[in-house]
């Protein structure tokens, strides 16, 4: 057996191999708690494995909660909004979203402070 190059724990997109999902059930639940929508997430994602300059994607070390490993993850959208989503990873390579919303103001600090430090215009 062939040892792939990352850990179970890592957040990782594979093109060609990577699926994007997330639960229709709680679609209606986060588009009305955080007014946007499961879907956009999966958009944003899919942009990672486009070759267009995009800005930066942060991702958190893995953490778990309710029994599986999770990542946050923050990255601007189309309108320079800060986006804040959570996912975990799925057997096949699949990225299941979990939540998805608009960054607090301290996620916000964060992210822009390592977007200058990195030398990313945001």
């Amino acid at each position: 057996m062939t040892q792939q190059p990352w850990v179970e724990t890592d957040f990782r997109v594979v093109i060609g191999s990577t699926g994007i999902d997330y639960d229709l059930n709680k679609e209606e639940a986060n588009r009305k708690k955080h007014g946007y929508s499961l879907e956009s997430a999966v958009y944003l994602l899919q942009r990672l494995v486009l070759p267009i300059p995009s800005p930066l994607f942060m991702t958190t070390e893995p953490f778990e909660e309710n029994g599986e490993i999770r990542h946050n993850h923050m990255m601007l959208d189309n309108n320079g909004h800060l986006l804040f989503f959570v996912t975990t990873m799925r057997p096949d390579e699949t990225v299941r979203v979990i939540s998805f919303r608009r960054a607090s103001d301290t996620e916000e600090e964060l992210y822009r402070a390592n977007a200058k430090a990195l030398g990313y215009k945001s």
